[in-house]
């Protein structure tokens, strides 16, 4: 896997709060912000999957209702050309 490298911008008691939440989990500032980076990422990707995925059933829906509005419109059409059927050669 491809290492990135992540710049991040913190305030002093930003970095104070996290590195005392890293001490209070034993580990150092850089694996405390490797993980909390790492579980975000995860997040991210776990919510834009799940809106692709919604965004595809509502396109499907979507498509699904045109298809059944369309076959409803030509069943119509059909039916109101029944009765003005004509013989070949006739106009």
């Amino acid at each position: 896997m491809e290492m990135k490298t992540v710049t991040i911008r913190l305030r002093a008691d930003e970095l104070d709060a996290i590195r005392r939440r890293a001490e209070a989990q034993g580990k150092s500032l850089q694996a405390h912000m490797h993980d909390t980076l790492l579980a975000e990422s995860k997040e991210a990707d776990r919510l834009l999957r799940r809106s692709v995925r919604e965004g595809v059933e509502r396109y499907a829906e979507a498509f699904a209702e045109a298809d059944r509005e369309n076959d409803a419109r030509l069943a119509r059409q059909r039916e109101a050309a029944r009765g003005f059927e004509r013989e070949p050669g006739e106009w």
